[in-house]
C-alpha cells in the first residue's frame, strides 16, 4: 500500500510540473478587428493570411461597410487579400498586429487607386 502511494505521489508531481512548465498554452489577447470601408460597387470577400495559411473573413456588399474580428495571437504579422465578385483582387502589405489593434481597410472604387491594397492577378501574382 505504501508503493502505490509513493508512486502515486510521484506521478501527481511529474505531472504538476509538465504543466507548469508547458505554460498553459499560447498567449492570447484582444481580438484584432478589422474595418473594411467597401467604396466599390462590387461585393468584396475578405480574407487574412497568417504563417501562410489563408482563412475567409466574410464578404462586405458593394458600397457598405462591415467590421471582422481575428483572435490574436503573440509576434502576428497578418496581411489581407480581397476578391471581388466581379473580378479583380488585391493584397495589402505585412502588418505587424498588436493585442486588440484595429486595422481599416479602404476600398477604392478603382482597384488600380487602391493605396494599401496593390492589384493582383487572379492567381496572386502582382499585377
Amino acid at each position: 500500500m505504501r508503493q502505490i502511494r509513493r508512486w502515486a505521489v510521484i506521478v501527481a508531481s511529474v505531472g504538476a510540473a509538465a504543466c507548469a512548465s508547458a505554460g498553459g498554452g499560447p498567449q492570447t489577447g484582444p481580438p484584432i478587428v478589422i474595418e473594411v470601408q467597401n467604396n466599390n460597387f462590387q461585393d468584396a470577400t475578405v480574407y487574412i493570411v497568417r504563417d501562410g495559411e489563408r482563412q475567409r473573413l466574410g464578404v462586405v456588399i458593394g458600397k457598405n461597410d462591415e467590421s471582422f474580428s481575428f483572435p490574436w495571437r503573440p509576434n502576428m504579422v497578418v496581411r489581407f487579400e480581397v476578391r471581388f465578385l466581379g473580378g479583380g483582387a488585391c493584397v495589402t502589405p505585412d502588418y505587424g498586429m498588436d493585442p486588440g489593434q484595429r486595422h481599416v481597410l479602404d476600398l477604392h472604387p478603382d482597384i488600380r487607386l487602391n493605396t494599401d491594397c496593390r492589384p493582383v492577378s487572379g492567381r496572386g501574382h502582382p499585377l
